[in-house]
């Protein structure tokens, strides 16, 4: 096995591990998701002036499904900034 097949099974074990740890804190703690990453999304949008297509629902969901792609940008000093 070559070291980037190691490399790849320990991020992907770490990522399963950090997710079921979060989820599992979210559930005891009856605390609901980040929306940072859906703020994030909104505030790129405006900023590029690309537009987010669809009725409120559908808009919605777009977005909240192109969030998670933004992945640790919407952490740090840049996401502190953003109204809560």
């Amino acid at each position: 096995m070559t070291g980037f097949v190691r490399g790849a099974l320990a991020g992907a074990a770490g990522t399963t591990a950090l997710n079921a740890i979060t989820y599992a804190d979210m559930a005891l703690r009856a605390r609901p998701a980040s929306t940072t990453p859906e703020q994030m999304v909104d505030k790129a949008s405006t900023l590029t002036k690309i537009d987010i297509p669809g009725a409120r629902q559908e808009r919605d969901n777009r977005v909240a499904g192109l969030a998670p792609l933004l992945g640790g940008s919407a952490s740090g000093p840049a996401s502190d900034r953003l109204p809560a």
